[in-house]
């Protein structure tokens, strides 16, 4: 696989990176950023193939023939470490990280050493902050590349050692939170609904958080090996330690969840104001959530862009607020009670 696999969703990005490989101006790191997990690997994959080729075509692509890319195409290159979240946590622990950057520091021989973290955003600030010695002082002819789909996760440290490359293509997949209902409550949310339709909504928006809790906690207790039960019995330093190990797990794939809900949210309601613009519905970026409204009325308008343009702004802040220690909960109702606030005539 070479970047002509990708010319027709990323033009300049593909011919961008022809003109560094054609000039022999190769980064060390390089962060992936994009909307679909599995594409960012794809895509790294394929850069990893144009900068281990031994015979690079005229373009700056790989040639597909030498010796190194016949193996990558068959997923066989010894000298690529692949790193991604194994756990049903979905988290990069520090133990990982470490074994990683100890396969990477091994002999490599001449072949380019290549190192991938897919979804990175799952390495928690201390994994992180153990990877950053690699990204500051990598190996030598070793190349580095990270993918997420959430940049913000990572530390400023993080972002600035790499050149990011962005294939963001404004698709993501909403189909769970339209499952746990969340498009047929957003629905009832317009100005001038009034604050009973907004507390209504609120209590309900509270009990989707509510589900994601206990999502979250379900995932966690799958990940729980049960020999270590048997051994803190008698260990109460380990017993403790295995719990806290417990809440962290459920925290993060909460936190997880919550941020999934967040997004759509912020996709409803800019969806909206694209419709108030007089944007049709064919052209929305995810119009299929319009149809998750589990048979609630159509996507309300508001009476203006400005009134939309004010909930898209009351979104950002209720984002904001969940990311902070405040009330979920009074977050939430204060957000509904101003969307649904009367409409001066």
């Amino acid at each position: 696989m070479g970047l002509s696999d990708f010319d027709d969703r990323f033009p300049r990005i593909c011919e961008l990176l022809r003109q560094a490989s054609r000039a022999n101006r190769l980064g060390h790191a390089y962060l992936l950023v994009g909307d679909e997990p599995a594409t960012l690997e794809a895509f790294a994959q394929a850069w990893v193939q144009v900068c281990a080729c031994e015979q690079r075509n005229s373009s700056g692509d790989a040639c597909g023939e030498c010796k190194p890319c016949r193996l990558l195409a068959h997923n066989n290159y010894p000298e690529l470490e692949i790193l991604r979240p194994r756990s049903k946590s979905r988290t990069i622990t520090v133990d990982e990280i470490r074994g990683f950057e100890h396969a990477l520091g091994l002999t490599a021989g001449r072949r380019l050493k290549a190192g991938l973290i897919a979804e990175a955003d799952r390495m928690g600030e201390q994994a992180q902050n153990a990877f950053l010695k690699t990204l500051e002082e990598p190996t030598r002819r070793t190349l580095l590349l990270l993918t997420t789909t959430q940049p913000r996760r990572l530390l400023p440290t993080i972002r600035s050692r790499c050149q990011v490359v962005s294939l963001l293509q404004n698709r993501n997949d909403y189909t769970f939170a339209g499952e746990l209902g969340l498009f047929g409550l957003l629905a009832q949310l317009s100005p001038g609904a009034g604050a009973g339709t907004a507390l209504r909504v609120a209590k309900s928006l509270s009990a989707v958080l509510g589900s994601l809790r206990s999502k979250a906690a379900e995932t966690a207790a799958e990940e729980t090996d049960d020999r270590w039960d048997v051994l803190a019995e008698s260990d109460k330093a380990l017993q403790k330690r295995l719990q806290d190990e417990q809440r962290a797990r459920e925290a993060a794939e909460y936190l997880r969840l919550r941020q999934h809900v967040s997004d759509a949210i912020h996709a409803w309601f800019l969806q909206r104001y694209l419709m108030a613009a007089g944007v049709e519905t064919e052209l929305l970026p995810h119009p299929e959530i319009i149809d998750m409204a589990d048979g609630a009325a159509p996507l309300p308008l508001p009476p203006s862009c400005d009134l939309a343009e004010r909930d898209l702004e009351l979104v950002e802040q209720l984002m904001r607020l969940l990311s902070t220690n405040a009330s979920e909960e009074l977050g939430l109702e204060a957000f509904c009670l101003l969307v649904c606030e009367k409409i001066d005539a």
